[in-house]
């Protein structure tokens, strides 16, 4: 028994750590990239490009690499994901040309999709039904921590050593990474899936995607409010860019501190009825971030769409975990990675729709909209098992 605990927890450790590197990955060039591209003559719509491109490799790779994780085993491709974001970032950190930049960007995209992949569906693995929920919203809390850290850390590297110190540094980062999941997972149970799986197979099931879905959803609220409510801050409470990125932080920390609470207690309330109740709440929630006048109450607002977040996307895992072992899927890593193509998928459309909406009717108007679709959602959801 102890022995079982010991591995569970070296497991929980290790996905942690991924997708913490994962996404320190994802944060540590947003504070200079765009600047960094307007030397190299890029213009905006070209920087919307360059941010585009990392949403458009998820998209494509991550089905893919869940139909390798099932075929050579999560273990080892949890290893080559952390060993191939070292390997993109040293691309960064030789880019001199901007359609380079370009690519390294997309490589970084490919990358990412290969640890989130991995690790959930070893998650999935090693931990039974009934501590999924707990398990993966204590994972999903060193998300939190990525984002937070990756913009802080590549500003001040970026101020300290230039360009290139901020992907040295990530670099070391990742291959410590790696270094550590080898040795924690050295004795750790890794099955493989007998047969292909595909990706379209998965998604024919109506519970996978409804589930996937809800990643839409999710995924599409935070990065509706990247492109638009920055501006709404700096021309209605005339708040610096520095505070503004800041004000960011709280949705974060509010996602992060109530993932495991919310984990552990939609494994006793029902998955699909704790991601209900988030629903209501974003829709609630989302459209309130364009109405105040006052610091502090936008602060307040942003830190209940943080939680109203977490209490959509941390019971999705463990309800889509769920539905495969009910219905005999092996292709664990397929399943996951359906899940993230729905949340890259939600990363591409957000701003796109919040943005389109709010460029020609406001945005309270473009707030309002994407609530009412989260809304009519709860109609299909509805008829989700519990």
């Amino acid at each position: 028994m102890k022995s079982i605990y010991s591995s569970k927890k070296r497991v929980l450790s290790v996905v942690m750590v991924a997708i913490f590197t994962d996404m320190l990955m994802y944060g540590l060039v947003v504070p200079f990239l765009p600047i960094y591209a307007e030397t190299l003559g890029a213009s905006q719509s070209k920087i919307g490009l360059l941010f585009a491109s990392y949403a458009i490799a998820l998209l494509i790779s991550t089905p893919i690499f869940g139909a390798i994780a099932d075929r050579v085993g999560r273990k080892k491709l949890l290893v080559f994901g952390l060993v191939s974001l070292a390997m993109t970032t040293m691309v960064y950190a030789l880019a001199f040309n901007f359609w380079v930049l370009v690519l390294a960007r997309f490589l970084q995209g490919v990358a990412a999709s290969i640890p989130w992949t991995a690790g959930l569906s070893l998650l999935a693995e090693n931990f039974p039904q009934e501590e999924r929920g707990k398990a993966m919203g204590t994972a999903m809390s060193s998300q939190a921590g990525g984002v937070l850290l990756g913009p802080l850390l590549g500003g001040w590297l970026y101020e300290w050593g230039g360009y290139q110190a901020p992907f040295f540094i990530a670099v070391g980062i990742a291959l410590i990474a790696a270094i550590l999941s080898i040795v924690f997972l050295r004795n750790v149970n890794d099955s493989r899936a007998e047969n292909f799986s595909s990706p379209f197979h998965v998604l024919r099931r109506k519970q996978v995607l409804m589930i996937v879905g809800v990643a839409v959803i999710g995924s599409a609220v935070f990065a509706s409010i990247e492109p638009t409510l920055p501006i709404h801050l700096y021309k209605h409470l005339n708040v610096s860019p520095g505070v503004i990125g800041t004000m960011f932080i709280v949705v974060t920390l509010a996602y992060g501190l109530s993932a495991p609470l919310i984990g552990a207690f939609s494994t006793r309330f029902g998955y699909v009825k704790t991601m209900m109740v988030g629903v209501v709440l974003v829709a609630v929630t989302l459209p309130l971030n364009a109405l105040p006048t006052q610091l502090w109450l936008q602060i307040v607002t942003l830190a209940m769409l943080g939680i109203s977040l977490g209490i959509v996307l941390t019971p999705a895992l463990p309800k889509l975990a769920e539905i495969s072992d009910q219905a005999g899927v092996v292709s664990q890593g397929v399943t996951f990675a359906v899940y993230n193509t729905g949340y890259s998928f939600g990363m591409m459309m957000g701003p796109l729709l919040a943005s389109g909406i709010a460029g020609s009717f406001g945005l309270k108007m473009a707030y309002l909209t994407l609530s009412v679709i989260f809304l009519i959602y709860l109609i299909p959801l509805n008829r989700l098992k519990s």
